[in-house]
């Protein structure tokens, strides 16, 4: 079967075209379309020079809204200018993957494909589209390590394109209806133009110069535009388009929310939901109707409301409740019985439980300021990439040197930043330093043991003693001088007893993870600015006597101020 033949005959059927005859050559042109081969499309024998008959464009005049040159009967070359631009991102075959892809996603590059060149005689190596990602994406996929799964996104994008090899090429005199024909048959949508193709149809090499890339999109808004069809119109004429794609998705994610809600477990999560509202429901309106059982019972009110609450937090992934709800609704329910229901109270919150609220919610906010502040310092300092001052300075290949070099860093710093803070930011740490997940594992439990310990002996390390602190409960030099050892005697205890379940091996000596960066100088004026803020918080305190929160407020606009 002739080439050409195939062709014309496919743009034929699947758009429904015919027309009075007239003949053209097949030969190479000014303009050729190329696309990725598939196993369904083979190259054809005809010769290149070969005349042939076209398939008539149509039979019935009503069809023909415009004249020829537009619409479907569009050239490529017309395509390519109405796009605007090549239509992809060019790229060196030496290039990473992820610097590829991050030129495909820029803005300005407006595509999203990218063609690969040989960087030393920019000859065509293929095309990089989204099935080459998506293949990319099913290898990695199937690693068994970070580490492993890193190394595909630093490889060069040329291991991951379809071949110039793979290509075939189409006269450039071909029209829209063509094109699309031949994507549609080779399941691409994408196609490239070069100003000529070789024998058989395939791509003729360096020789051939790229022009441009044309997509699917391109083709139908030049064709719309044109001949003015709604979609449902653009479906007659191409019968493989009129899935409807939107309406289809939607209707599949109704479908598979369905099937997802119909089984036993979430049958069980809408039965506990339905309870928890019905109990919901039903205290409102207990509350509303000023029952007397809550004046006579309000102790007991208040303790059943507080095991409620309890509960619900515990068993927050098992309810699949926001914690944080649950405890401000628990917090509401217990004030408003104490305000209207406890100690022979007449239904109204007296002046001396607005005034207990009041101090409640100060000693609150104080907390809450200063927790807020200081995980912005932190936030900021992260942001600068401010850790690499300490982390660039870890060079050991020995697991257990690495284990004893990462549970005293965490134990200091939870002693300056806050033990909640430092475990998240260490964890992060160990995901760029250790390739192994079990050994990650092990690290991370002692990250949890030393963030603990080093939290304990300063008043900002822990949120229990920054609210004693804040209290007046414990002040800063006791708390430093008297518990520090007993904090290094625990961190010591415990990474020595972890230390013995760490096997030696090379994985570390020979990890393939990107190496650490330099780290700007802003970024280290930000970090010693956050480290020394953070330190000046208890002196400030100290000194002015004014509430902690102040301090790591002010502190926290100086460390923004510094980046």
């Amino acid at each position: 079967m002739k080439r050409a033949l195939i062709l014309s005959a496919t743009a034929a059927v699947a758009s429904g075209f015919t027309s009075s005859s007239r003949r053209y050559a097949a030969a190479p042109s000014s303009s050729a379309v190329v696309s990725s081969r598939s196993s369904s499309f083979v190259s054809s024998s005809t010769s290149p020079d070969e005349v042939v008959d076209t398939v008539p464009l149509t039979s019935n005049p009503s069809l023909n809204l415009t004249p020829e040159g537009y619409g479907f009967s569009s050239t490529i070359d017309r395509i390519l200018e109405a796009q605007r631009g090549a239509g992809y991102y060019r790229a060196k075959s030496t290039d990473s993957v992820v610097d590829v892809m991050s030129g495909i996603n820029d803005s300005k590059s407006k595509s999203d494909v990218a063609l690969v060149f040989d960087a030393d005689d920019e000859s065509l190596l293929g095309i990089f589209t989204d099935a080459d990602y998506i293949r990319l994406a099913t290898e990695r996929a199937a690693t068994k390590s970070e580490e492993e799964s890193a190394t595909f996104m630093a490889a060069p994008i040329v291991n991951f394109v379809t071949p110039a090899e793979k290509l075939i090429c189409v006269d450039g005199r071909n029209t829209a209806s063509q094109a699309v024909a031949v994507m549609t048959s080779n399941n691409v949508r994408h196609t490239v133009i070069v100003d000529g193709c070789g024998p058989d149809f395939t791509y003729a090499g360096p020789g051939s110069k790229v022009e441009g890339v044309i997509s699917m999109q391109s083709l139908l808004t030049v064709i719309q535009g044109d001949e003015r069809l709604s979609y449902e119109k653009l479906s007659k004429k191409f019968p493989g388009l009129s899935d409807k794609p939107i309406e289809q998705m939607r209707e599949e994610m109704k479908s598979r929310a369905n099937s997802l809600a119909n089984n036993e477990e979430t049958a069980k999560k809408d039965i506990i939901r339905t309870v928890t509202a019905a109990l919901g429901v039903g205290s409102v309106v207990l509350f509303a109707s000023q029952n007397s059982w809550l004046s006579s019972h309000a102790e007991l009110t208040m303790i059943g409301i507080f095991v409620l609450g309890y509960i619900g937090i515990i068993f927050e992934e098992v309810f699949e409740f926001n914690k944080a709800a649950v405890a401000l609704l628990m917090s509401t329910g217990l004030w408003v019985t104490y305000a209207d229901f406890y100690g022979g109270s007449t239904g109204l919150a007296s002046e001396g439980v607005l005034d207990q609220l009041k101090d409640q919610l100060a000693e609150v906010s104080d907390i809450c300021f200063f927790l807020l502040a200081a995980s912005a310092i932190v936030e900021v300092v992260d942001a600068h990439q401010g850790f690499k001052v300490v982390t660039n300075q870890i060079t050991t290949t020995s697991k257990k040197g690495l284990f004893w070099v990462i549970g005293f860093l965490t134990f200091f710093l939870s002693a300056i930043l806050n033990n909640l803070t430092v475990t998240i930011v260490m964890v992060s740490l160990l995901r760029k330093l250790i390739p192994n997940d079990d050994d990650r594992r092990l690290f991370g439990a002692m990250v949890v043991v030393a963030a603990n310990a080093g939290g304990v002996w300063t008043p900002i390390g822990d949120v229990t003693t920054t609210m004693l602190w804040i209290n007046n409960q414990l002040s800063t030099i006791p708390t430093v001088t008297e518990l520090f050892l007993p904090s290094v005697v625990c961190l010591v205890a415990s990474l020595s007893f972890l230390v013995n379940q760490v096997e030696e091996d090379v994985s570390l000596a020979e990890s393939t993870l990107p190496p650490p960066s330099p780290l700007a100088p802003r970024g280290q004026v930000v970090f010693w600015a956050g480290i020394a803020s953070l330190l000046a918080v208890p002196v400030f305190s100290e000194l002015t006597g004014l509430p902690p929160y102040l301090a790591m407020v002010r502190e926290f606009l100086c460390v923004v101020a510094c980046g």
